[in-house]
């Protein structure tokens, strides 16, 4: 091994262990579930016990991985610290993200559902129309994957070195898990909830 990784000329990285993007169980079984036409009641709670959890768990660990990481292989490998940096920057994005859906946007959208059954007028909200909070969650969805991109392509779409060590490679496992499930994740909320819940508060307010 060491005569190969000394060869002039030999690249010192390598592919992951694995072909393609790893993904979660729950995920995987969930994207072959289709949510056309199913309460907009149960894709919430699917995107919050699959997805929110899942992007919680990952966000609680992966920023100390990487740090990890940068303090171990930063001198040999400095690609690193801008992973680092951009790990700690999309987590700090998506804790905020994930309590605005929580706490404002996802508990409006069931009132949506709730006054459509009843007959009811929709509940007060601190923001009019659905589509305000929708266009935010959009524009913060964009710049998550922007991030996701930039880790894609400053770890070389998650090419290994040689030298790495355990740490490293969970990171690099790590973040393409996450990056598969937040793809989902995503797809879910920008084409089928965020759609519906328009769709939905037009027929609520309709006369």
């Amino acid at each position: 091994m060491t005569a190969v990784i000394g060869h002039r000329g030999a690249d010192p990285y390598r592919p992951p262990r694995r072909t393609g993007t790893k993904m979660s169980t729950a995920t995987a079984v969930a994207v072959e579930r289709v949510w056309d036409h199913e309460p907009l009641t149960a894709l919430v709670r699917h995107i919050l016990d699959t997805h929110h959890v899942f992007t919680r768990k990952a966000i609680d660990t992966l920023p100390a991985l990487a740090t990890q990481v940068r303090l171990r292989h930063g001198e040999a490998h400095p690609e690193t610290r801008e992973v680092a940096a951009l790990v700690h920057h999309l987590a700090g994005d998506l804790a905020p993200h994930m309590q605005k859906e929580e706490q404002i946007l996802f508990p409006f959208i069931e009132s949506l559902e709730g006054a459509l059954e009843t007959g009811a007028g929709p509940a007060g909200s601190c923001f009019g129309s659905v589509r305000n909070p929708i266009r935010m969650m959009m524009r913060e969805h964009d710049a998550a994957e922007a991030i996701l991109k930039a880790l894609r392509a400053v770890t070389r779409d998650y090419a290994l070195p040689a030298d790495a060590s355990e740490s490293f490679a969970g990171l690099y496992s790590g973040l393409q898990e996450l990056e598969a499930d937040l793809t989902e994740h995503i797809r879910l909320e920008n084409e089928v909830l965020f759609p519906r819940a328009l769709r939905l508060e037009e027929a609520v307010l309709r006369p």
